[in-house]
């Protein structure tokens, strides 16, 4: 069973986006552990009211750092990031039983620390809020976990 786990700049809400990352966390659940972390500090909410770009996506790296593992499989959620099918991203959960996902803030990370990642992985060209964008990675891991155990959910 593969632990992953997902980390993202922003305040946890209780909305209808929580509701269905919720729900796609407990039907993944009989094949991963899934957890999630917000992340949000007074450094990054200083930097994010002063405007100043490298140094709010600065203050995004330095919150997460902390939990990027060189023991883990650290996949980084940037626009610029690799974009893959499906089937190519199951691959991934069936070759590391530890995964780590990271999304950015408004601004995202800066190149240093997405260096850090085994992957740097792109959702889309398209900009979306950290709300979506979670929406569309724990669905992604649903199917890609389906994939993995024969299920035919993914089709």
């Amino acid at each position: 069973m593969n632990i992953i786990n997902t980390y993202w700049i922003g305040k946890t809400d209780k909305d209808d986006f929580a509701k269905i990352e919720n729900h796609l966390i407990k039907i993944s659940s009989k094949y991963s552990r899934i957890s999630q972390t917000s992340i949000i500090n007074k450094d990054i909410l200083k930097r994010q009211s002063g405007g100043n770009i490298p140094e709010i996506e600065q203050s995004y790296s330095n919150a997460l750092d902390k939990y990027i593992s060189n023991n883990d499989f650290n996949i980084i959620l940037d626009p610029l990031g690799k974009e893959m099918e499906t089937e190519t991203f199951a691959k991934i959960f069936d070759e590391n039983s530890k995964i780590n996902f990271f999304i950015g803030g408004a601004y995202g990370f800066n190149r240093d620390f997405i260096k850090k990642g085994n992957l740097v992985l792109s959702l889309s060209k398209l900009t979306m809020s950290h709300k979506v964008a979670k929406i569309m990675l724990f669905e992604q891991i649903y199917r890609a976990l389906t994939i993995n155990h024969n299920h035919p959910y993914h089709k």
